[in-house]
């Protein structure tokens, strides 16, 4: 019997009869254990002036009219809402990348549940997505983009409200990326330097690289695969191989976040 396991340090391992381990991917642990990891942790808040900030893999619920806003939206997938609870209004936001949208699928069902409890009525949904999203293939044998349309179909039947979408752009060459921003008067993104730590100003923050490997798919063109995980990219541009738009990975591994390169000629 294969086991499946995870570790305090949030990694997933398939355990097999000979005590072989093997890490796995979030994705396929999710899948193979036909188990639901918890959703996002969820800040309540009741705030009427200053914007609450949070980053991915958490969610914020303010029933005050304040905005909250989530930061360092590459290829993640942030989705939010404006409700009435009490003849005022509130809102919600979430922030996941594309793998882990099973975890925001048990957040924004959590988040509905709390509001219901409330008796708050679901007035708007807005979903965050990236304008040109990764074409790589995890190994759900999805894209962003099937995850994208995924979660526009589950918010819409979850909430029983069609979504309103807003693209968000990213520019890894000059480090800026996606902000989402959620009020019940606004709903918007912005393009700004990503940010690495808050204590860290972000003009100081140089981007990590990591070495590619260098395939080719069946029309003959160059396709990047990151040694660790093993996903592959879409068709990369060789005149700008460190633009990590054409690249996605596991949602554990080392490399996310990096800038691909191709290692140097000798």
């Amino acid at each position: 019997m294969v086991e499946y396991l995870k570790t305090k340090k949030g990694y997933f391992y398939k355990l097999k009869k000979n005590g072989e381990k093997k890490r796995i991917s979030q994705e396929e642990y999710n899948k193979k254990n036909k188990k639901m990891i918890g959703g996002a942790e969820i800040k309540e808040i009741t705030e009427d002036n200053k914007e609450t900030e949070f980053e991915q893999k958490h969610a914020v619920i303010n029933y005050g009219i304040g905005p909250i806003s989530t930061y360092n939206l590459v290829n993640c997938i942030a989705i939010g809402g404006v409700f009435e609870l009490s003849e005022k209004n509130g809102t919600f936001l979430t922030h996941e990348s594309p793998t882990d949208y099973l975890e925001q699928q048990s957040t924004l069902r959590t988040i509905k549940q709390k509001l219901n409890e409330k008796q708050a009525i679901i007035i708007k949904i807005v979903i965050f997505r990236k304008n040109e999203p990764a074409k790589a293939v995890y190994n759900s044998g999805l894209t962003t983009t099937d995850i994208i349309n995924l979660m526009i179909n589950f918010s819409s039947k979850l909430f029983n409200v069609t979504p309103i979408i807003i693209n968000y752009s990213c520019d890894i060459s000059t480090m800026r990326c996606g902000k989402a921003i959620i009020s019940p008067t606004l709903q918007n993104s912005y393009l700004e330097k990503i940010r690495v730590d808050s204590d860290v100003p972000s003009s100081s923050v140089k981007p990590s690289t990591f070495i590619v490997d260098v395939l080719h798919n069946n029309n003959r063109n160059k396709i990047y695969r990151c040694p660790i995980c093993k996903i592959k990219s879409g068709t990369a541009a060789p005149k700008n191989p460190t633009n990590t738009s054409l690249f996605a990975h596991a949602f554990n591994c080392p490399h996310r976040n990096k800038i691909p390169v191709e290692a140097q000629k000798k």
